[in-house]
């Protein structure tokens, strides 16, 4: 797309003020911060009888919140169940526990999501009512924005010439029940009125241009478009889905574009959105509620580890900042109980969620062992599978036995090391180091070359004068053959001494490059008296440099001298790390970063990796499919459907995707097989049961493809009136 069309439609744009005329009352009944908004009613679409009665004796408050500002978001379960209600009390509480199943952080005093979905209508209200004759968050842009958010680019033909205005959205999101990467394409039907969604296989190209000269000729709609606004608005008027192949001469509709939209139109009712709430709903159903405290209350370390076959992983330590923040539970039998969970997220470059991880550690203790620990901070040990790059993570460390979370955040730098280059992965401050069986090494935190080290609490280091700093640190090099520099040595020199302060210690010693293992990788240590420097503020750099290297690696660690206090910790560790590898979720996190760092080869044998070690993953189906799609490797997507298979759950562009292949490969009756089965677990989607009809017609079956066309059309109808 070119430059000068392509603008940012952000959400803290300018919009109009809301209007005061109604205060919102359920506010004041359930206590949350709810935007008066000036946006009327939204007909409800497709309700019965009884729920029409019985809305009738909602008050206002309720049917505007039910009709407006949850129109699109709300499960259609949800919504029996509110029109079920018989109290304004059980309402209130309904709504409640509704934004708080959707709250990113459950139990804290803000709502980042609800916030976030009355701005949003509150910008399609401002932005997208100049030509709908009646509210903007009623339109297809504003149910799309409200949904999916501001899109990552927006580009606009208003004035093109022989095109009635359209508007093209794309969107990078991580959704699973998603693509990606996509399109949104809207225009303006016959030029007159609000911009609609646009259709590949209903509307087509031909109906975006003006005039007679392209009416039922895409091939002609396809080479004025190309004249007036260029290839790239072609490809998107056949296909909104940038990696999928499309047919140029014969301009073939692709039905996975409308898949797409069917999901926009009804994501709230998608099977993996309510697989998200049952989760959140099953976790709020053993608690009440759940204090979320921000900032300071968590001691985070995170340390950059490479394994011995040269995997690279984030080792993360999370301990409570007071002995007293985790409390014990006396049982009957005289033990003790504590449960404490702990999420972290994992975020990308560009600020979006790679995937989330969650752990649950429950266990007793003995009186005796609660002496011995009474004094002492808790701590969880765990680790993630981050592929080199840059990440954000937000931990949550809860304990159920009082109900209170713990917040922390953390940016993190899993270094890459070029073919000649060599790094330092960071610096680790430990206190005690012991031997672990070497058939645990890469399951447990914080190891290296077989040794656990228990690492100190690096957010901030504080040591005391009479304690001696003690680190230890890896260096990684390309794999290569142990023989090539069996006989060289590196060049380590270690600086310590106060910033801006001067006269800084400095230590220089040698290292074997023998000592690298197979991975690529080196262990190295060291131990630094304190007694005698004075208080404050100290760096410690480690500088490592080879021969014929003119780059050297580089690793720092911040800490301070101060006569203080700090109570010791007992920490507990991950106990799932092997079974999670076992089951291939973190082949499947790993590709999922590696997606999100751009590197769509690596991702694709991970993901490769995570569907054999599990034939149900179907993230990983979908991702693989989606690569050997884009690629038109259709002789793959069968061989994994032979390997693979698919499950209930598989979405329905994959399942389109693997039929296609089929068809291309001269099996139309495979397909047929296929798509048959699909419906049985996906009854009312349209482009399945077209797709199912185009193949129909294939084999000559004339009767049974309009039977299929006429249902699928049934189910997707994006050009009836509007009620």
């Amino acid at each position: 797309m070119s430059a000068n069309s392509q603008q940012d439609l952000s959400a803290d744009a300018t919009i109009g003020a809301p209007s005061w005329s109604r205060s919102c009352r359920i506010a004041a009944h359930i206590s949350r911060r709810i935007l008066p908004l000036a946006i009327s009613t939204l007909l409800c679409l497709g309700a019965t009888a009884a729920e029409a009665a019985q809305k009738q004796k909602l008050k206002n408050d309720y049917k505007e919140w039910l009709e407006r500002d949850v129109a699109y978001i709300i499960t259609k379960e949800e919504r029996d169940t509110f029109l079920r209600l018989a109290s304004d009390d059980a309402r209130d509480n309904f709504i409640q526990r509704f934004w708080e199943l959707r709250n990113p952080t459950p139990g804290s005093s803000e709502d980042t999501y609800k916030d976030e979905i009355y701005r949003r209508i509150a910008f399609a209200n401002a932005n997208f009512a100049g030509d709908s004759g009646g509210e903007g968050w009623r339109t297809d842009r504003g149910r799309t924005y409200i949904t999916l958010g501001p899109p990552q680019q927006k580009e606009v033909h208003y004035n093109a010439a022989n095109l009635y205005p359209i508007e093209i959205w794309f969107y990078s999101v991580n959704n699973p029940a998603l693509p990606p990467f996509f399109y949104v394409m809207f225009y303006q039907r016959e030029g007159v009125g609000d911009l609609r969604f646009y259709s590949p296989f209903f509307d087509g190209p031909d109906k975006l241009v003006t005039g007679t000269r392209a009416i039922g000729n895409r091939q002609a709609a396809l080479r004025l478009i190309q004249d007036s606004v260029g290839s790239e608005v072609v490809r998107v008027t056949l296909t909104l889905l940038p990696g999928e192949p499309i047919d140029r001469t014969g301009a073939k509709p692709s039905l996975q574009s409308d898949i797409l939209l069917s999901t926009i139109r009804n994501l709230a009712n998608h099977p993996l959105t309510k697989q998200e709430l049952d989760k959140r709903r099953e976790l709020l159903a053993t608690v009440s509620a759940r204090i979320v405290v921000p900032g300071q209350n968590l001691a985070i370390t995170t340390f950059p580890v490479r394994d011995r076959q040269g995997l690279t992983r984030l080792d993360y330590a999370i301990r409570f900042r007071n002995p007293s923040d985790l409390s014990l539970t006396e049982r009957p039998d005289g033990r003790y109980q504590y449960s404490v969970e702990v999420r972290t997220r994992v975020f990308g470059p560009d600020d979006k969620l790679i995937f989330t991880q969650q752990k649950t550690v429950s266990n007793t203790i003995d009186k005796q062992d609660l002496a011995e620990i009474k004094d002492k901070r808790f701590g969880y040990e765990g680790s993630l599978p981050l592929q080199p790059g840059k990440y954000r993570l937000d931990f949550l460390l809860t304990d159920w036995q009082k109900k209170t979370g713990f917040q922390g955040e953390r940016k993190v730098d899993v270094p890459a090391v070029d073919q000649d280059g060599m790094a330092v992965s960071g610096v680790l401050p430990f206190s005690k180091a012991t031997s672990v069986d070497p058939s645990k090494m890469d399951a447990t935190p914080f190891t290296l070359a077989g040794v656990k080290f228990t690492p100190l609490d690096a957010s901030p280091l504080i040591l005391s004068p009479d304690q001696a700093l003690r680190i230890a640190y890896q260096i990684w090099e390309p794999r290569k053959d142990l023989q090539v520099h069996r006989s060289e040595k590196l060049e380590v020199e270690y600086a310590l001494g106060q910033p801006a302060a001067g006269g800084a210690t400095v230590v220089r010693e040698q290292v074997d490059e023998e000592q690298f293992d197979s991975g690529g990788s080196l262990v190295n240590g060291k131990t630094f008296r304190l007694a005698g420097r004075p208080g404050g503020s100290y760096m410690l750099t480690v500088t490592v440099g080879q021969p014929g290297n003119r780059q050297d690696a580089f690793g720092a660690l911040n800490f301070s001298v101060a006569n203080v206090s700090i109570a010791d910790v007992w920490d507990v560790s991950d106990p799932s790390w092997q079974v999670d590898a076992d089951k291939g979720i973190l082949d499947l996190q790993r590709g999922l970063c590696d997606l999100a760092q751009g590197k769509k080869d690596e991702a694709r044998s991970w993901f490769r990796r995570a569907l054999e070690r599990d034939h149900a993953d179907d993230t990983a189906r979908a991702r693989l499919v989606d690569a050997y799609y884009e690629r038109k490797d259709y002789s793959a997507i069968l061989s994994l459907y032979k390997d693979a298979g698919t499950t209930d759950d598989t979405d329905p562009v994959t399942m389109l995707r693997i039929a296609e292949s089929m068809e291309r490969s001269g099996k139309p009756r495979e397909a047929i097989s296929l798509l048959e089965a699909a419906l049985t677990t996906h009854p009312d989607n349209g482009p399945l049961y077209l797709a199912l009809a185009g193949y129909y017609q294939q084999i000559g079956d004339a009767q049974k493809a309009a039977e299929l066309t006429r249902k699928g059309k049934s189910y997707i109808s994006p050009g009836a009136p509007r009620k």
